[in-house]
């Protein structure tokens, strides 16, 4: 079994990708999107 992420890098928003590999078949895991923040924007 193998685990693989895949980062899709931005300047703002990086998106991101998970899967796993079991010999030939895939299944996935999950994906997301994370948000930089703006100047002058609180983390709270």
């Amino acid at each position: 079994m193998t685990i693989i992420l895949g980062i899709d890098p931005g300047s703002r928003f990086t998106g991101y990708g998970v899967i796993k590999q079991d010999k030939q078949h895939f299944t996935y895991l999950g994906s997301g999107c994370i948000k930089a923040l703006s100047q002058g924007e609180d983390l709270a």
